[in-house]
């Protein structure tokens, strides 16, 4: 009751805590995508980091960059699409797939415990071949555990 009757006081309080709650809700329920962006790391077979830039749903789509540190070549960037499989278990995250304008995919697995991700393949671009193992380097998101679509 006492709380009934300070919202009575206040209306707009409850209307800013109902907005709170669906706003909160809406972003972490998107089907298809990671409901914020998320950034995993590996290295190619020349030890240049490779980052995977995924954005966030409702868009499905990402940026493979190589940033070149290692060999001091300059930055390059690759645009792909990414699709998020339902899990087929409770207790293990959704396969990602990504697609490189239709030449090249690639199937990414991540353990649920963890930031270490695997992919079922590896692709290439001019002499750059990436490493299987990701992990995940970022993750913006208001949860402390993987937020995956």
């Amino acid at each position: 009751m006492l709380l009934d009757s300070r919202l009575a006081e206040r209306p707009h309080v409850g209307d800013l805590v109902v907005s709170f709650i669906l706003v909160s809700i809406a972003g972490n329920v998107l089907a298809d995508g990671y409901s914020r962006p998320v950034v995993m790391t590996g290295v190619t077979q020349m030890a240049d980091t490779a980052e995977l830039h995924f954005d966030p749903a409702p868009k499905d789509s990402g940026t493979l960059v190589i940033l070149g540190d290692h060999t001091k070549t300059s930055k390059q960037s690759y645009s792909f699409v990414y699709s998020v499989l339902a899990a087929q278990h409770s207790g293990v995250d959704p396969a990602v797939n990504l697609d490189f304008s239709g030449k090249q995919k690639l199937t990414i697995l991540c353990d649920p415990r963890s930031d270490n991700c695997i992919s079922t393949g590896y692709v290439t671009f001019g002499s750059a071949t990436f490493s299987m193992l990701w992990k995940v380097t970022l993750r913006i998101s208001a949860k402390p555990n993987r937020d995956f679509g």
